[in-house]
């Protein structure tokens, strides 16, 4: 885990996708004061299937689909990285409806979990839809792919990787990666530090 290194007038944003099986997590710091390239601090995948320890028999569902513990594993895992990281903002792929409706629920569910870790951290978590930020990365585009997200995702111009290998992300990182970015955009525009170019 990185040290936290932060300074004044930098936000640090944490970006997630989230899944009923698996989270991605992408974290970086934008220089509120002058124009600069963001700053990766963190970028990785939980597994849901690794996190189910000492689950509480609550959360310990025996419809042998494991949701219910993966979610608590995950909320979890994400409550440590948020008091690790401290994060300004936090952002989340909003849910919509996929597969079938049980899922949309299940996520549904999970992404109350997703909440509460920011807000019993006092920390903002603002939600977009999957196109806008995709678009951030040039991957909102009719039959685009998974594959397209990445690498959009490697030829962003203003992420400073600081040493991740972003080429070996899972597409729940890389997702998370363009949600990130979406509101690290929107932040600096805000503050007048990013024109797009």
């Amino acid at each position: 885990m990185p040290e936290d290194v932060k300074v004044p007038q930098v936000a640090r944003v944490m970006g997630i996708d989230p899944s009923t099986t698996n989270m991605g997590v992408f974290v970086v710091d934008v220089c509120l004061h002058e124009k600069a390239p963001f700053e990766l601090v963190y970028a990785n995948t939980i597994y849901g299937d690794k996190v189910t320890y000492d689950v509480p028999v609550q959360f310990d569902d025996t419809n042998e689909t494991g949701v219910m513990a993966r979610g608590y594993g995950l909320k979890r895992s994400l409550s440590l990285l948020v008091e690790q990281l401290k994060p300004d903002a936090g952002i989340c792929e909003d849910n919509y409806l996929g597969a079938s409706a049980l899922t949309f629920k299940q996520l549904v569910m999970f992404m109350s979990q997703v909440r509460e870790a920011f807000v019993e951290n006092n920390i903002h978590l603002s939600f977009v839809l999957p196109n806008p930020a995709k678009a951030i990365v040039g991957a909102n585009f009719k039959g685009s792919q998974k594959e397209d997200v990445k690498i959009g995702l490697l030829k962003y111009p203003h992420l400073n990787a600081n040493g991740f290998i972003l080429d070996d992300c899972d597409e729940h990182t890389v997702d998370a990666g363009a949600v990130c970015l979406y509101r690290a955009e929107c932040l600096a525009k805000h503050y007048g530090v990013f024109d797009g170019n």
